[in-house]
């Protein structure tokens, strides 16, 4: 399986999870160790683009490109809802482990998808850097 991921170099990739502790997310809850990707590049750019102030934007972002043999499961636009029902769906899959990633779709563009990975899970640790490189917001973006 192929996840991209839009990380500054200051805090490396994340891939422990250890955001979630200390910020919460659509699909988990505060304290809960997890990393969002998206299933292409295009898709992480555009929501860390949504999630970032255009007037201090952080001049060493790394694009990167994970692969591993990893479960999925899926949701699709019906389970898009309230906040608290993404996150109480989101927080249920993590306990469970039934799977590795979660594929959920994008809220800003329901096409695309992004996809949760549980750090807690066995085959995390079969998550492997592909290829990285250095990445700055285009001017006609910000």
């Amino acid at each position: 399986m192929r996840l991209w991921r839009l990380y500054r170099r200051a805090h490396g990739p994340g891939l422990d999870g250890a955001g979630g502790r200390y910020a919460e997310g659509r699909w988990h809850r505060l304290g809960t160790p997890v990393v969002y990707f998206g299933a292409g590049a295009a898709i992480v750019v555009l929501e860390r683009l949504a999630h970032l102030n255009a007037d201090a934007l952080p001049d060493d972002l790394i694009l990167a490109r994970f692969e591993g043999e990893l479960s999925v499961e899926a949701l699709d636009r019906r389970d898009l809802g309230s906040l608290d029902k993404t996150r109480e769906l989101g927080q249920q899959w993590i306990e469970r482990k039934s799977s590795c990633v979660l594929q959920v779709p994008s809220v800003i563009v329901p096409e695309e998808s992004n996809l949760v990975l549980n750090p807690g899970h066995a085959q995390a640790a079969t998550l492997r850097l592909i290829e990285e490189r250095p990445f700055v917001f285009d001017d006609r973006l910000v």
